[in-house]
């Protein structure tokens, strides 16, 4: 009989029973499209000079030539072709897989030789569930040809296809393989290559990823990985710090002036060799000689306003980006002088927190509630000094991660502090007084764990384990005093020179997204520094023998940070 050429789209069903077609010595498919469904029970060859081969069915040998297309599956789905003898592609000639999330067209045959076909990947639909597919299986070998190429429609954004095959055992295969974005690129930094990870433990895990996941670019990596959360906690020890500068030392705003009472802070001998003018000032607005001071105040009220800023460096190895913070906040508390030496009190104190991550990775902020007891002691030119203190902190942060999603979170965080100081003032002239110090200071900082919200969706919203830090501040260093005039008010001159030395947590969070479950990773945010150069400049102004106006400003400077902080403070004893 003559060879059909088939130039329509047809199934061997529509034809009739077998016996229609027995006799025909080759099939030849030149346009269009041919769907086989059913067994063909002829050994004759079925050679694609053109159009497109299709279906499940079972046939004898397939030879797809130039302009050729074979397709395994119903057009547009994937499906099995069994071919019980011998595959060829020749050259020219295309192999159309169609693939979905869960599976993709696969041709199953005996010998096969591929040299010269190219395989065309069309990826439908979004959220694929798997990293390979066999879209060929031989059982009489591949004979150690490969395809000629890989092309690819609909392929999901930021992945790369490939393909690979199986020559060694069993049946000879080729694979089809889909590769993230996220696992292909080189050089990434800490955080990055932390996110990478996980997604891609996730992904060989389970088989596949969510499709927004795909097309993760290195800086996409680094918009997902949360680093913004890290923030809070040098915030909030930051914010302790300045409370802390408010209520401790020998001459903080809530812990007396020195010997506990009005007078400034410098012995009563050598408050009685003052020179005549400052003597007969200080003399005149407290109401006593320049002798040794009565004791005769028992009580202080004050209130103190203070802000600050700082600047950290990030790491570029570790990934962290510089941060740059703030706080802000008022004060008041009471003293109460129990001995001539002696005062105790607390404060209280409310405020907040600010911060932001560099490459616009978001900002947090928070409200704080401060409460803190303290007390200082004086043997003579020696002091001691000590404070505790509580804080709450109401935290929001906002970010955009990858694809533009809008993610926020609130959550409670506490923090815990205490510092003790020690110090002996030595008179270097009959008004400037050097104080050698050292100091020891711990805080305990606490968050819950927690989860963001995705506001709009996009499938990056993470979940934070809780995290406990510490930072433990040892300070040597020195304060110098010297009253002095201001007009006719005495003025009393302060300033301080110190080192700190921080044994304080790495600012990390264990963080998990929330669209993969089991997911986990570690981001780093900038470190604190370990050692610090501590700076103060302030003066006390005595307007009477009631009421006291100090001003204070500190700074701290390290590699790669820097901290300015400012405080104001009114006194009232009685």
């Amino acid at each position: 009989m003559k060879s059909p050429n088939l130039f329509f789209s047809q199934t061997l069903s529509k034809i009739g029973g077998m016996r229609q077609y027995e006799g025909f010595t080759t099939f030849n498919v030149v346009s269009g499209v041919w769907v086989v469904s059913n067994t063909f029970v002829q050994s004759q060859t079925w050679n694609v000079n053109g159009g497109t081969l299709a279906g499940t069915g079972t046939l004898p040998a397939v030879i797809v030539n130039n302009g050729g297309t074979l397709e395994p599956g119903a057009i547009g789905t994937p499906g099995t072709m069994t071919i019980t003898g011998n595959l060829t592609f020749n050259a020219g000639s295309t192999y159309l897989v169609q693939v979905t999330p869960a599976t993709s067209s696969l041709a199953v045959t005996g010998t096969a030789s591929l040299t010269g076909g190219t395989v065309n990947a069309d990826f439908l639909g979004t959220g694929f569930v798997s990293k390979q597919y066999t879209i060929l299986t031989s059982t009489g070998g591949l004979g150690g040809t490969t395809f000629a190429g890989l092309t690819n429609t609909n392929l999901p954004a930021g992945s790369t296809d490939s393909l690979s095959y199986n020559t060694t055992t069993g049946d000879n295969t080729a694979y089809l393989n889909l590769t993230a974005g996220f696992t292909q690129y080189n050089n990434l930094n800490g955080n990055q290559q932390y996110v990478a990870n996980t997604l891609t433990n996730y992904f060989n895990s389970n088989g596949g990823i969510p499709a927004q996941f795909f097309g993760l670019s290195p800086f996409g990596l680094t918009q997902s990985d949360g680093e913004v959360a890290t923030g809070a906690e040098g915030s909030v020890f930051g914010f302790m710090n300045e409370f802390l500068g408010q209520i401790s030392g020998d001459t903080g705003s809530g812990g007396g002036t020195g010997t506990g009472s009005s007078a400034p802070g410098f012995t009563a001998e050598e408050h009685a060799s003052l020179p005549d003018d400052v003597a007969l000032a200080y003399a005149s607005i407290l109401k006593a000689q320049p002798k040794p001071p009565t004791f005769d105040q028992r009580w202080t009220a004050w209130g103190s306003a203070f802000g600050g800023a700082s600047k950290t460096d990030g790491n570029a190895a570790a990934g962290s980006n510089t941060t740059s913070a703030g706080a802000f906040g008022v004060a008041a508390g009471m003293d109460y002088h129990a001995a001539p030496g002696t005062v105790y009190g607390f404060a209280l104190a409310g405020g907040g927190t600010n911060w932001s991550v560099a490459q616009n990775l978001g900002s947090g902020r928070s409200d704080a509630f401060e409460i803190g007891v303290h007390g200082t002691t004086h043997a003579g030119p020696a002091y001691l000094s000590g404070a505790l203190a509580f804080a709450n902190h109401w935290v929001t942060t906002n970010r955009t991660a990858a694809l533009g999603d809008q993610l926020r979170a609130k959550f409670d965080a506490q923090s815990y502090a205490a510092r003790l100081e020690g110090g002996y003032r030595y008179a270097v002239t009959p008004t400037l007084g050097f104080t050698p110090y050292a100091a020891l200071q711990i805080q305990d900082f606490h968050a819950p764990s927690y989860s963001e919200n995705d506001l709009t969706n996009g499938g990056f919203g993470l979940s934070y384990a809780s995290k406990s830090a510490t930072d433990t501040r040892s300070e040597l260093g020195a304060r110098i005093d010297d009253p002095t005039l201001l007009g006719t008010l005495p003025l009393v001159l302060r300033g301080r020179v110190a080192w700190a030395h921080d044994w304080v947590s790495t600012p990390s969070l264990n963080a998990a997204f929330q669209t993969l479950p089991g997911s986990s990773f570690t981001v780093n945010g900038a470190a604190l520094p370990k050692n610090s150069a501590l700076t103060s400049a302030g003066a006390d102004l005595y307007l009477s023998a009631n009421w006291t106006l100090s001003a204070k400003f500190d700074g701290e400077f390290a590699t790669g940070s820097q901290t300015y902080a400012g405080t104001g403070t009114l006194r009232y004893s009685w």
